[in-house]
């Protein structure tokens, strides 16, 4: 239930700012054709909308030592969501072969955003995300703890730049990812993709091993 009605209920509630914004642009999901080439998308998603958005407006996550050449992906996420986390540990193998870019939003709880603005904030933004999954098992607590810390406004703000693009762009689920490749094609990587279905829609053939 979670996965697929999160971000719907976080519309109600964390997320309510997001609603108005989204009827400004004219979409509702709900009203939108579904794909038939990706049924696994909600009616509505706009994967075109969110990637060409995303990259060039939003404040994402990635790894600083990647090459420039390589595949780039979009990620949209939560930093609460149990299924971003698993496909953090599905794309972890590949981390230094695609560049994957995570557009952290607010979804599940407040703490969402806490989480996310004091990543942002930080000087070594994709280390702080990698020691937040590390320890998303721990017992007591959920990743980093922003607690005690003050961020500025401004990295807030960014969350929820990022949660607006998802919204215009007819998100209705996370985690997604997105791929465009040499074809202008926009390939979905929903929930649930493993690290040989994200490797073969990227074009990775080799097998690689973990870093």
């Amino acid at each position: 239930m979670l996965r697929r009605n999160c971000l719907a209920m976080a519309l109600m509630s964390v997320c309510g700012p997001i609603a108005h914004a989204a009827e400004k642009v004219g979409i509702k999901p709900e009203t939108v054709p579904g794909r038939a080439d990706y049924p696994e998308l909600r009616a509505g998603t706009q994967l075109d909308h969110l990637y060409e958005s995303m990259l060039p407006n939003g404040f994402g996550i990635s790894n600083p030592n990647v090459g420039k050449d390589k595949p780039v992906v979009v990620i949209v996420s939560d930093t609460q969501c149990p299924w971003c986390s698993k496909l953090w540990s599905a794309a972890k193998p590949l981390q230094n072969q695609v560049n994957f870019i995570w557009f952290p939003i607010p979804v599940l709880r407040d703490l969402s955003i806490d989480q996310a603005a004091l990543i942002l904030s930080s000087e070594e933004p994709w280390d702080v995300m990698q020691h937040h999954e590390d320890h998303f098992k721990d017992k007591d607590f959920r990743g980093i703890n922003p607690a005690g810390t003050t961020v500025d406004k401004k990295y807030r703000d960014e969350v929820w730049t990022n949660a607006k693009i998802a919204r215009w762009s007819g998100l209705t689920t996370v985690p997604l990812g997105v791929f465009k490749n040499s074809s202008g094609k926009y390939i979905p990587i929903p929930s649930g993709t493993d690290t040989e279905e994200i490797k073969r829609i990227v074009g990775i053939e080799k097998d690689l091993k973990e870093p």
